[in-house]
C-alpha cells in the first residue's frame, strides 16, 4: 500500500481531504459536508473495486488482500443508505426530539433580545458603571457578555452587536485594538458554556447515548450489569450539563475580567478608565465614608452570606430534598424555601445598601417574614406534610416577604444601572432557576425563555412609545406562580385520585396560563405591529434550519465512514491507551486542533460518535462524564476565537470600522485563547468545579 498505509488509514484520509477542502471551498458547510460524504464515498468505492483500496487478513495461515468495501459498493451504498434514513428519523423524530427542540427556542430567545436593543441598553449603562475603572470599559464587556449568554446563547447575535456598539466606544476613550477586539469577541463565546447553551444542548443530545453505550460496554467486560456496576442507571442529562457548566462558565468570565483589569493596571493608557462616566447624582460612596471596598461589601457581601450558607448548610443535610425515597430521612429545609432566602434576601438586602436613606421597616419585615419561613420548614413542616398543609404554613411569613418586597423594588428600580439589567436577570433567574432548580427540563425551560424574551421585547417597545405594558406585567405574575405551583403541588390531571390542595392548585394554574398565554399572544401583536416579529421568526428559522441541516449531513458522513470500519479503526486506536485520562487528553488536543478549521456543530456531530464510546466507558468515579462533556464544551467554544477561522472573528471583521485589521483581531484573540487553555488546565486538575452543582442540586 502507498506509504505502508492500510486501506482504511488511506480511506480515512481520503474522506477528510474531502471534508476539509469542500469547507475551504466556500460553499454553505451543511453542503459541503455532504458534498464530501458523497465524493469520498465514491472515490473509495472505485478504488476498492479496483483493488486499490485493501486491508490485510490471516485466513487459515494465508495472507489475502481483503478490499475496504468487502460486499461490493452497490451492498455499502444501500447499507449506507438505509442506516442513514433510520439514523436520522431516531435523531430528529426520536428519543431525542424533546432535547433537540430546545435548539430553536433558545435562539428565538437571543434573537428576540438582541432584536428589542435590549443589550444595547445593557452596554450602555454597564459602560457607565464600570468605566471609571482602569480597563472598566472591557470589564463591562464581559459583565455583558455574561448576562447575554446566559439569556440568549447565540454568539454570533452577541458579537455583531458588542462589536457595533462597544468597539467605537472603547477605540474612541484610547483602548487599544487588540484588547478591544479580543475581548468583544471572545465576550460573546461565552454563550457557547453558560446555560443556557446550544453547544450543551447538541451535546446532550449525543453523549448521553454515548455514556450509556460506553458503560455498558465496561459492564460487559467486567460480566456484570451496569446496576450492579454503578449501583444506578448510566444516564447523562441536558439538565446534568446545564448544572455542571454553570460554575466553568462564570469561571472563564472572571478570567477575561482578571486579565483586563491586570492589562489596564500594567499598560494604563491601552485601557484608560473613562472620567465622564462618573455619576454623582447619588451620594452613594460618601455614606459608606467614600470606601469603594465597604461599598462592594454592602452590596455583595449578603449574596455571597447567603449563597455559603446554602452549600454548608447542604453539605451537613440541612438543607436538601423533601422529596420521601424508601423511608429515608429528609433533609429538614428544602431547596426551593433556601433559593427563595438567597433570591429575595440579595433583593432586600440590596435595596438597603443602595438606598440607605429610605425607611428600613418595610425591609426588615421583609427579612423577618423570611427568617421565619426557613424556621417553620426546619421545625414545623416536615415531609409527610401535604402540598396544601405546606403552602398555608409559609403563607404568613410569605406575605411578609412580599411586602417587604414591594417597599424594595421600586427603590432599586431608581436605580438605572438595576433598572436595566433586571429583566434579562430576571429572565435568566427564571430559565435556569427552572433547569437548576428540578422544576422542569432544558426544553420547556426553552419556552418559558422563548416566551419572556417576547414579552421583554413588547415591553420594551411599549416602553418606547410612551405606552403601559400592564398586561405584559400580569402574565410575568401569572408564569411566577405557575413555576411556584410546579414546584410545590402535583398538577397532573390524568392521575386517579387528586387530593383537595391539588385540585386547588390545577385551577389557579389554568387560569395563571390563560392570563399567561393572552399576554403572550398580546406581546406577539405588539412586535407584529411594530415589524420586529417577522426579522425575528426568519433569523430563528435560518439559524435552526442550519444546524438541523448540518445535523443530517454529519450523520451522513458519519455514516460512510462506518462503511469501510474507520469508526471502529478509530475506536480501537483508542482503547490501545491504557490510560483513560491520557486518552482524554489525546481527544482534547485533537478536538483543539480540529476547532481551527470545523465549527462546533460539526466537531459534535461528526467527532463525538466516534470516540464518545470510548471516553465515556471509564470509570465515572474517576472521571465523571459530566467533567468530561464541559472540557469538550469549553474545547469547543475555543473554536470560536482560533485563528484562522473561528466564526467570531469573522462577526467582528464584519463590523469593525476601517481603521481595525484582521491582524489587530488575530493578535487579540491569542491571550484570551491562552486563557481559555488554562482554564481547561485548572478543570481538569479540579473537576469539583464541575461537579459541585450537580451533586449540589437535586435532579429533574
Amino acid at each position: 500500500m502507498l506509504f505502508g498505509l492500510t486501506g482504511v488509514e488511506l480511506a480515512l484520509i481520503i474522506v477528510f481531504v474531502c471534508l476539509f477542502a469542500g469547507i475551504l471551498s466556500g460553499f454553505p458547510v451543511a453542503f459541503a459536508i455532504s458534498g464530501a460524504a458523497i465524493i469520498s464515498f465514491t472515490l473509495i468505492a472505485i478504488l476498492s473495486e479496483n483493488g486499490l483500496l485493501y486491508v490485510i487478513e490471516e485466513y487459515n495461515g494465508t495472507a489475502r488482500q481483503v478490499p475496504v468495501l468487502a460486499q461490493g459498493w452497490e451492498k455499502a451504498i444501500l447499507s449506507t443508505l438505509s442506516t442513514w434514513s433510520q439514523g436520522v428519523f431516531s435523531r430528529a423524530f426520536g428519543g431525542n426530539v424533546e432535547t433537540l427542540l430546545a435548539v430553536p427556542l433558545f435562539v428565538l430567545m437571543g434573537i428576540a433580545l438582541e432584536r428589542s436593543r435590549i443589550a444595547e441598553e445593557l452596554l450602555t449603562t454597564m459602560a457607565q458603571l464600570f468605566g471609571t475603572l482602569p480597563g472598566g470599559l472591557a470589564i463591562a464587556v464581559v459583565f455583558v457578555g455574561t448576562l447575554l449568554a446566559a439569556s440568549t446563547g447565540v454568539v454570533g447575535a452577541t458579537v455583531v452587536t458588542m462589536g457595533l456598539i462597544a468597539l467605537p466606544t472603547m477605540l474612541r476613550h484610547g483602548y487599544s485594538k487588540p484588547l478591544a477586539t479580543g475581548v468583544i469577541a471572545t465576550s460573546g463565546t461565552l454563550g457557547q458554556i453558560i446555560p443556557p447553551s446550544i453547544v450543551i444542548v447538541l451535546l446532550g443530545s449525543i453523549v448521553g447515548d454515548m455514556y450509556s453505550i460506553g458503560q455498558e460496554a465496561r459492564a460487559k467486560e467486567l460480566g456484570v450489569s451496569v446496576l450492579e456496576m454503578l449501583g444506578e442507571p448510566a444516564v447523562l442529562s441536558t439538565g446534568t450539563l446545564f448544572r455542571a457548566a454553570f460554575i466553568p462558565g462564570l469561571f472563564l468570565a472572571l478570567l477575561y475580567a482578571g486579565y483586563s483589569f491586570g492589562f489596564a493596571l500594567l499598560r494604563p493608557r491601552s485601557a484608560p478608565p473613562v472620567k465622564s462616566f462618573a455619576d454623582h447624582s447619588y451620594n452613594l460612596r460618601g455614606y459608606y465614608n467614600n470606601s469603594p471596598y465597604l461599598m462592594v461589601g454592602a452590596v455583595l457581601g449578603p449574596l455571597l452570606v447567603l449563597v455559603l450558607l446554602w452549600m454548608v448548610l447542604t453539605s451537613f443535610g440541612v438543607v436538601g430534598s423533601q422529596i420521601i425515597v424508601e423511608n429515608q430521612i429528609t433533609a429538614p429545609i428544602s431547596h426551593g424555601v433556601m433559593a427563595m432566602l438567597t433570591i429575595v434576601g440579595f433583593i432586600l438586602c440590596l435595596a438597603m445598601a443602595l438606598r440607605p436613606h429610605h425607611r428600613a421597616k418595610p425591609v426588615l419585615i421583609g427579612l423577618l417574614g423570611l427568617a421565619a419561613m426557613v424556621l417553620i420548614d426546619a421545625f414545623v413542616v416536615s415531609a409527610e406534610h401535604s402540598s396544601g398543609t405546606r403552602f398555608l404554613y409559609h403563607a404568613l411569613p410569605a406575605v411578609a416577604a412580599i411586602y417587604g418586597l414591594r417597599a424594595a423594588l421600586p427603590r432599586l428600580m431608581e436605580v438605572e444601572a438595576l433598572r436595566v439589567v433586571s429583566p434579562p436577570v430576571i429572565l435568566i433567574v427564571a430559565v435556569l432557576g427552572s433547569i437548576l432548580g428540578g422544576i422542569t427540563n432544558p426544553t420547556p425551560a426553552a419556552a418559558l425563555g422563548a416566551a419572556g424574551a417576547i414579552m421583554l421585547a413588547a415591553s420594551r417597545r411599549l416602553r418606547n412609545d410612551h405606552q403601559r405594558g400592564r398586561i405584559i406585567i400580569w402574565s410575568a405574575v401569572s408564569i411566577i406562580i405557575m413555576l411556584l405551583l410546579r414546584g410545590n403541588f402535583d398538577l397532573r390531571m390524568t392521575i386517579d385520585e387528586i387530593s383537595f390542595e391539588d385540585r386547588i392548585a390545577i385551577w389557579v394554574a389554568i387560569v395563571a396560563y390563560h392570563v399567561a398565554m393572552f399576554g403572550l399572544l398580546f406581546s406577539c401583536w405588539v412586535l407584529i405591529k411594530d415589524g420586529t416579529m417577522k426579522p425575528v421568526v426568519q433569523e430563528t428559522t435560518k439559524v435552526t434550519c442550519m444546524v438541523f441541516v448540518i445535523l443530517i449531513a454529519s450523520l451522513f458522513l458519519s455514516l460512510s465512514i462506518r462503511t469501510f470500519g474507520g469508526e471502529h479503526y478509530i475506536q480501537e486506536i483508542l482503547r490501545s491507551f491504557e490510560d483513560p485520562r491520557v486518552l482524554l487528553l489525546v481527544v482534547m488536543a485533537v478536538l483543539f486542533v480540529l476547532g481551527f478549521v470545523l465549527d462546533f456543530i460539526e466537531i459534535i456531530f461528526i467527532v463525538i460518535p466516534i470516540v464518545g464510546p470510548v471516553i465515556y466507558s471509564a470509570d465515572p468515579v474517576l472521571m465523571p462524564p459530566e467533567w468530561i462533556t464541559i472540557l469538550i464544551a469549553i474545547n469547543l467554544q475555543t473554536s470560536f476565537i482560533t485563528p484562522p477561522f473561528g466564526f467570531a472573528l469573522f462577526y467582528l471583521r464584519g463590523v469593525a470600522p476601517p481603521s481595525v485589521t484582521t491582524g489587530d483581531i488575530y493578535r487579540g484573540v491569542v491571550p484570551f485563547v491562552i486563557i481559555q487553555v488554562i482554564g481547561l488546565i485548572i478543570l481538569w486538575y479540579f473537576p469539583v468545579i464541575t461537579t459541585f452543582l450537580p451533586d449540589l442540586l437535586p435532579k429533574n
